[in-house]
């Protein structure tokens, strides 16, 4: 029964990401937060999303952007770590509504900065480092994320390669993490592999679907996406 809701969820949420380069995650996590347990949710989304991710890092190699993935991803190796010491399966439900209120100020930012002011690129590094923390505490840090990416010199297909990148690099790292905590990654295989399926499958309609899509409708849906994940984020205490 578990599967039969999964699976489908899956296809959904990785052609989700292949679109539009995030929001994906959020929605595979929140449906296996419904279904299982806390404790096993995080650990496998993360395997499940390293799949999906790295899909479509390799399908869209040539746009990834090198200098993102070395700013963001030696930072997030120790926010990896930190986030460890603090992981509690379902605690810190503060973490949640923190984080889609900075998606939410990040798109306002977005809109009403100065037109010549420029986020410079390092601020990469230190979002890396929040981004390990909080692939490891809350799951899906897609949101999050994608925030870096609201910048006028990268395309659409630059944003959705360079952040399957690092989001893959961020996913990977999860599995040494648990393995260290006791996590038993082969007592759930009968789960894991009907999702790796479902979401290579969703990530080459989602990458199908990129390529068709104009700069302006990437944009648009980009920014309506984020601005919806960040109020479900805010609301999660009481939705």
């Amino acid at each position: 029964m578990e599967l039969a809701i999964l699976v489908p969820a899956a296809v959904l949420a990785s052609a989700i990401s292949g679109a539009i380069g995030m929001g994906g995650g959020a929605v595979l996590i929140a449906v296996m937060a419904m279904l299982l347990d806390p404790l096993l949710v995080v650990p496998i989304h993360g395997v499940v999303q390293l799949t999906s991710n790295l899909t479509r890092s390799i399908t869209l190699i040539r746009r990834v952007r090198w200098w993102v993935v070395a700013l963001y991803c030696p930072p997030m190796i120790l926010g990896v770590w930190l986030g460890l010491q603090l992981y509690r399966g379902a605690g810190m439900p503060w973490f949640k509504p923190a984080i889609g209120a900075f998606v939410l100020a990040s798109l306002l930012w977005k809109r009403f900065k100065p037109k010549r002011l420029i986020t410079p690129r390092w601020v990469f590094a230190p979002a890396g480092l929040g981004g390990g923390f909080l692939t490891i505490t809350v799951g899906a840090a897609g949101p999050y994320l994608a925030a870096f990416f609201l910048r006028d010199d990268l395309d659409r297909k630059e944003v959705v390669a360079t952040k399957a990148m690092i989001q893959t690099f961020g996913h990977f790292l999860k599995i040494p993490a648990f393995l260290s905590i006791g996590f038993d990654y082969t007592a759930h295989l009968g789960m894991i592999l009907p999702l790796l399926g479902a979401v290579i499958l969703g990530t080459f309609l989602g990458t199908r679907l990129l390529h068709h899509m104009s700069e302006k409708t990437f944009g648009f849906a980009f920014r309506w996406i984020l601005g919806l994940l960040g109020v479900r984020l805010v609301l999660t205490p009481w939705w």
